[in-house]
């Protein structure tokens, strides 16, 4: 059974189109995600320049012919365009259009009309690379979907420059449909596994990221954007874990903004949430890279220190008592004055668990709070048993 070629182009086209009807159906259920479209209508277009190609090798119109040399670079373009939006980088319309534009514009004048196809190609290949690059760089994002993507532009790119070859070299004629047995013929399949792959796997894409980012939310204090309880009792219970089986020292600080309900009392809610915004802001900049910081309750704090003795613990502390202090005496045009009391323990081989870790920064904290508010307590050395004190904490 011998398959013709403009039989072949239709399904090719077909298949391109419906490439595109996956992600254009995702975007309509979320149009935020511009991507999408933007990939839907690349696939979309180039199933419009497969039809439009057939159409002018058939009829020997070179009008569609030049359409459709337009069209399938324009793929390319829009598809680079959607790999930039998806890491949040610009893309300007104006140079996607460029090379599609170029190519359209080249039928036109004699001596590149006659390369016209070579040239389409070519700026396809730019274009695909261009994405599998732009894709590439984002990998720390670390979605798995993303792999798939970079591989099939990469192989795709190719595919074009080789076929970029075959009609430069005159294998394949710039004014005839390529047959199926010459090098570009493996192109009509390898596009539409190109087309039907991104597709499902930009879609993936997406799905994985917006996963993501509801498990970060989950893991998030929402005004604050540090981790909640929950994300800091599981990380700093790792911590504390790996430096068990090293014998290094880990310490605790523990932080509880003085006199925080009258501060909400007294000058709104908006000016507490500045507040706390503040303090975040203040310890962030304080903490290495493998330090764990959370939100515990309303105005309470804790970090853990990996690798820290209590000396250090203890001057990163009143580091942070003093900046908060300096930086919040003025809060939205209040005189707010806001302060800050800690507690600091040590666990010197990383022997204790997290919880004494904690209950001994805790009470080293209500001793700061029962001694006068704004300032920095350190714990007593931990009795052996490594027992809880029951404290009941002030303002």
């Amino acid at each position: 059974m011998n398959l013709d070629l403009p039989t072949l182009m239709v399904m090719q086209s077909f298949a391109l189109a419906c490439g595109g009807a996956v992600p254009l159906f995702a975007w309509l259920q979320n149009r935020s995600v511009s991507a999408l479209a933007l990939w839907g209508v690349a696939n979309i277009s180039a199933a419009g320049g497969i039809l439009s190609l057939m159409l002018g090798f058939t009829l020997h119109q070179p009008a569609w012919l030049g359409l459709g040399a337009s069209l399938l670079p324009f793929q390319a373009s829009l598809m680079w365009k959607a790999a930039r939006t998806i890491d949040s980088k610009s893309a300007p319309l104006l140079l996607a259009l460029f090379g599609p534009l170029a190519v359209g514009l080249s039928g036109g004048v004699p001596g590149i009309r006659e390369v016209a196809g070579s040239l389409s190609l070519t700026v396809g290949a730019a274009y695909t690379l261009a994405a599998a690059m732009t894709l590439w760089l984002g990998r720390k994002e670390r979605l798995a979907a993303r792999w798939p993507l970079i591989i099939l532009s990469v192989a795709h790119a190719a595919a074009l420059l080789i076929g970029t070859y075959s009609t430069f070299t005159g294998s394949t004629g710039q004014d005839a449909v390529p047959s199926l047995t010459s090098l570009f013929g493996f192109i009509y399949f390898e596009s539409i596994i190109f087309a039907l792959g991104t597709s499902v796997f930009i879609f993936a894409l997406v799905k994985e990221r917006n996963e993501a980012a509801g498990l970060m939310a989950g893991r998030t204090d929402s005004l604050t954007g540090i981790a909640n309880r929950a994300a800091f009792l599981e990380s700093a219970g790792r911590v504390l874990e790996r430096y068990r089986r090293d014998g290094a020292p880990v310490s605790a600080m523990m932080f509880d903004l003085d006199r925080f309900k009258i501060i909400n009392d007294t000058y709104g809610h908006a000016v507490g949430d500045a507040v706390i915004r503040k303090f975040c802001e203040i310890v962030t900049a304080a903490l290495r890279p493998n330090d764990v910081f959370g939100r515990i309750g309303g105005e309470e704090f804790a970090v853990v220190l990996p690798g820290s003795s209590i000396e250090a613990a203890c001057a990163r502390a009143e580091r942070v008592r003093a900046s908060f202090a300096e930086n919040c005496r003025f809060v939205r045009g209040h005189q707010v004055k806001a302060t800050v009391s800690g507690g600091v323990s040590v666990s010197v081989n990383a022997e204790l668990t997290l919880e004494v870790l904690l209950e001994y920064a805790d009470v080293a904290l209500y001793g700061a709070k029962t001694g006068g508010r704004n300032r920095i307590n350190r714990a007593d050395e931990p009795k052996p048993e490594g027992g809880l004190s029951n404290v009941f904490r002030v303002a």
